[in-house]
């Protein structure tokens, strides 16, 4: 049996840098801090402004409950079973580093950007950067979160063939609907300005397609042999 040869360093790097639709988010994201710098403050101030209709009565049931949807506490066990049952249905460790490894990077620039820009919060009423220590508000995690962790979930459910076309379909909606629900529950909230939750889904998006990339790099059938518990034969090669 032939020995299967992994990229070096430098070949994933190259992979990941050349990917087309990586390149166009990256350079999306660099757009909208740009322009969530400066030009697109009118739009963070009006919305942050606007009236808000039953204030006392939804506040705090939003807090416990829709803005926790994609949160790390609720969006991580989610993923985590999911690659945890398709590691054990296919003997493989993909999935389990699939997950791990798109979360942790997500989590890295998301913090690293946060760390840099210091954006205070929405509640602040200040939507500059730079505004001193402690205000990392820039880019939304919570929307970095919705597509890039539950994005994995549904990328690994048709990577290992885990449903049918018409639930993927319906998942894909939920996606769309939970980004969408925690971006109108953030702002309403004054958690995030609008720029924040745009840049973070953006960086999901990058981060989501950086570990779609990384998949397709990593060399297909070694991590079958590394599974040592009892599953069924894997038929997608992992």
């Amino acid at each position: 049996m032939r020995a299967v040869k992994w990229p070096s360093v430098s070949e994933i790097a190259w992979g990941l840098a050349s990917d087309r639709l990586a390149i166009m988010f990256f350079v999306a994201l660099i757009v909208v801090t740009m322009l969530a710098a400066g030009p697109l403050h009118p739009v963070d101030n009006f919305l942050n402004d606007a009236h808000r209709p039953y204030w006392d009565a939804l506040r705090e049931p939003l807090i416990y409950w829709p803005d926790n949807v994609a949160s790390r506490y609720v969006a991580l066990p989610v993923l985590g079973v999911t690659a945890v049952q398709l590691a054990y249905w296919h003997r493989s460790w993909r999935p389990i580093i699939l997950g791990a490894g798109g979360v942790f990077g997500v989590m890295s620039m998301v913090s690293v950007m946060k760390l840099f820009i210091n954006r205070g919060h929405a509640k602040y009423q200040d939507p500059d950067f730079f505004a001193g220590a402690g205000n990392v508000a820039f880019p939304s995690g919570h929307g970095a979160n919705a597509i890039l962790i539950y994005g994995l979930v549904l990328f690994l459910i048709i990577r290992f063939g885990a449903a049918r076309p018409h639930i993927i379909k319906r998942l894909a909606y939920c996606i769309v609907g939970i980004a969408l629900l925690q971006s109108t529950v953030s702002i309403y909230l004054q958690f995030h300005w609008f720029t924040d939750l745009l840049a973070g889904m953006i960086a999901g998006g990058f981060a989501l397609r950086l570990t779609i990339r990384l998949d397709r790099m990593i060399p297909h059938g070694h991590t079958v042999h590394w599974w040592p518990w009892y599953g069924k034969e894997s038929e997608v090669a992992a």
